[in-house]
């Protein structure tokens, strides 16, 4: 009976996964510190270390052996591209200079004086997209503006920064199970040249989207982890969306005079499932399942369309489920080796590329690894690298009371490299 259970969860969790995934997990990062990532974000089911519990399931922190404190630093660096055509205005391709991104991680986990509780902190980069391509007069797309008479969108600047604050308990129903939940406390700010989610101004052309400070955010996420027995271990987890409060945004109409707007955004829902196995000798194998409601998500998921101001509607992002796998393995005493790979369904449909040039998180396969060396019986230092394989969107112009215009492309071409390092003290 027992072996029919674990083939049946087994199978579920694989059955659920679509046919079709290609792509990752848009907006939201799909892990966090150097474990995490170097497991390709599988840690549901698992409990492996701080920052990967906290981040994707906090029930599993009961059955951590000891306190630990943990921090983590990742950089992403992306080489994104794009190339268009217009009818008239000819064809070109012009490169972003993006730089490094960094994202922090730290998290905390104590084990009170009661048995079954156990306290723990998080505090993450979670979100975010960024792109800095300057204007291009031989690349219709980012040559001059349409309100100037030009056929381009001029350079294109965007950053969005998400971070949230997760506090929680885990509490032991009993020596098998740990119930977890807690708030999510987002901050967030979204930065655009243009900002094309507000009316334009009388000559035609979009406000500055720069003038916000950081919004405020609530959610919240519960969950549980189960020990079945020395070799399986299963988890799962549900993130409520995170909503904010209205981004406001301080710019200039097309005298110069004052304006102000806002924007709602909310993050997605995030229900995930995971599994673990330990019954090969030395190592870990984990697989997690996710879904990421983006499709709810206001702003973000919202149709990318035009209303009859000009403005923007939405980005388009759709539904996805992702899956990752992982495997942790001691290669000696002292030293751990780590494997990951994840990938999930697609983000957005090409024909809504136009209004993600700004923002394109349709990235494909991500692969990596990392280790743990233990430089004492407290203290081990982690490093991961994942490799965002490279993807492509495309689809035609889509403009403001003309809608797709025949003839025209764009087509955005994006991967990414990522390195991540984090120490753990344990006591």
């Amino acid at each position: 009976m027992t072996s029919l259970l674990l083939k049946a969860i087994t199978i579920l969790l694989l059955a659920i996964t679509p046919a079709a995934i290609v792509n990752a997990q848009g907006i939201f990062l799909p892990a966090s510190g150097a474990v995490n990532r170097g497991m390709g974000g599988a840690t549901t089911g698992a409990a492996i270390e701080a920052i990967g519990s906290m981040y994707w399931n906090p029930s599993t922190i009961s059955h951590l052996p000891t306190n630990e404190l943990a921090f983590g630093f990742e950089a992403i660096h992306a080489n994104f591209g794009m190339a268009s055509t217009f009818p008239g205005a000819g064809s070109g391709y012009s490169q972003a200079e993006n730089g490094a991104n960094p994202v922090p991680s730290i998290a905390w986990v104590h084990h009170t004086k009661n048995p079954n509780v156990t306290l723990g902190l998080g505090v993450f980069g979670v979100a975010g997209f960024s792109v800095n391509m300057a204007g291009d007069q031989n690349n219709p797309i980012v040559s001059q503006p349409f309100a100037q008479g030009g056929v381009g969108l001029g350079g294109i600047k965007s950053d969005a920064l998400f971070f949230q604050l997760n506090p929680a308990i885990s509490v032991k129903l009993t020596e098998r199970l740990s119930f977890g939940a807690g708030p999510v406390i987002g901050l967030g700010k979204i930065l655009l040249n243009n900002n094309a989610f507000v009316a334009p101004n009388a000559d035609g052309a979009y406000p500055r989207g720069d003038g916000t400070r950081y919004q405020w955010g609530l959610g919240a996420q519960a969950g549980f982890h189960y020990i079945h027995n020395c070799d399986w271990q299963f988890g799962a987890n549900i993130k409520t969306p995170t909503w904010f409060e209205p981004f406001r945004y301080f710019s200039e109409d097309a005298t110069g005079l004052p304006r102000t707007d806002s924007v709602d955004v909310t993050l997605p829902t995030i229900i995930s499932t995971g599994l673990a196995y330990q019954g090969v000798p030395g190592a870990t194998l984990t697989a997690d399942v996710r879904f990421l409601n983006y499709a709810n998500a206001e702003t973000i998921g919202a149709p990318a369309s035009y209303r009859p101001d000009g403005s923007v509607i939405g980005l388009g992002y759709r539904d996805q489920f992702a899956i990752a796998f992982g495997a942790q393995f001691d290669l000696s005493c002292r030293l751990m080796g780590r494997v990951g790979y994840s990938y999930s369904s697609p983000l957005i449909d090409n024909e809504d590329a136009f209004f993600n040039v700004a923002s394109d998180l349709s990235y494909q396969h991500v692969t990596g690894g990392g280790f743990s060396y233990h430089l004492s019986q407290f203290v081990s230092l982690s490093g991961a690298y994942n490799y965002i394989w490279q993807w492509d969107t495309q689809g035609p112009y889509n403009l403001p009371g003309v809608g797709p215009v025949p003839g025209s492309n764009v087509k955005i071409s994006t991967d990414a490299h990522i390195l991540d390092v984090g120490v753990n003290v344990r006591y």
